[in-house]
């Protein structure tokens, strides 16, 4: 059985109401096949691109606000991860210092169990806090130099007053990406209600054509419609790239919507590898799928958070 499929990409939402405007006024006046179920059911194409003009301004806003925060993100671990790399180094050491009783690096505040792995959290504020407690400790051998730690730290050149300093400027900018992502956020529900009603129209009408060319459902692809005819409906199915890797997914449908669902900015490329130009998509977008990706492959550039995505996939 047929089945419509209606985009939830934003800028394909605008592409199809485009399109169904195209192919209503292609028609001489009062001819339209929609024309009297838009009077029945007081839809305006018109008013429908006005609401899409509003919407394409919250978008636009919405994505500036994204890519200032994918930004202030990429600050922050520019300066944090080689702090944090420095700790787990430091770590490593007073485990070996304390060795048998690596318990008491615990401390120190390091996770560490009574196995001896040290389990740090993934997020970044409860990393920070590691780090604090680490300080903190260290500061309490007195007079300065006395510390089981100055050792490694003089012979590997490292502050720790300096990783501090860095810690504290990394915060600041964890801060204000949550600020601009709380803004993105804001432009995206103003965004949706604007489209709201427009997306409604687009199923009604939809609905309509497919009623209307029950024998040819395909002619619903004139008016800017995708048809589904595969055995099983799609699903949107959420997948994984992890650190530093890469992820192929196919079986994608034309038509339907990639969506980034995670807190790093991932590439999608056309086909099986990462060798056509790729498309970035940031933390909360989506991306419409078009023609000639039904196979894609996902970059994670991210050297400390696994990706997240979901995808449009038939069964």
């Amino acid at each position: 059985m047929a089945r419509l499929i209606l985009p939830e990409d934003f800028l394909l939402e605008k592409l199809l109401s485009k399109k169904i405007k195209e192919k209503h006024d292609s028609y001489p006046i009062g001819t339209s096949p929609i024309e009297a179920f838009m009077v029945q059911h007081g839809i305006s194409l018109t008013n429908d691109e006005t609401a899409i003009s509003n919407a394409d301004d919250s978008e636009n806003k919405r994505s500036e606000k994204s890519k200032e925060a994918t930004d202030l993100n990429q600050k922050r671990d520019l300066l944090w991860d080689p702090v944090f790399k420095r700790m787990r180094d430091e770590h490593q050491f007073l485990k070996k210092f304390y060795k048998p009783n690596f318990l008491e690096i615990g401390n120190w505040g390091a996770p560490i169990t009574v196995t001896g792995r040290i389990n740090y959290p993934p997020d970044y504020p409860n990393r920070t806090i590691i780090f604090e407690n680490l300080k903190t400790k260290y500061d309490t051998f007195l007079p300065p130099g006395s510390s089981p730690l100055d050792p490694y730290l003089t012979q590997h050149q490292i502050t720790l007053i300096d990783d501090e300093s860095r810690m504290t400027a990394s915060r600041t900018h964890a801060l204000n990406a949550i600020d601009a992502a709380k803004e993105a956020e804001d432009h995206t529900q103003d965004r949706n209600n604007f489209m709201s009603p427009v997306k409604e129209h687009q199923r009604m009408i939809g609905d309509f054509l497919m009623g209307l060319y029950n024998d040819n459902p395909n002619q619903l692809g004139y008016w800017g419609y995708v048809v589904d005819n595969s055995p099983k409906a799609p699903k949107q199915v959420v997948s994984k790239v992890l650190l530093n890797s890469h992820k192929t997914v196919n079986a994608v449908i034309i038509g339907g919507t990639f969506k980034n669902i995670g807190s790093v900015a991932l590439t999608v490329h056309k086909g099986k590898t990462a060798s056509s130009p790729g498309v970035t998509v940031l933390p909360g977008e989506t991306y419409g799928i078009a023609k000639g990706f039904s196979t894609i492959t996902i970059i994670n550039p991210s050297t400390t958070t696994t990706g997240v995505f979901s995808a449009l996939r038939s069964q």
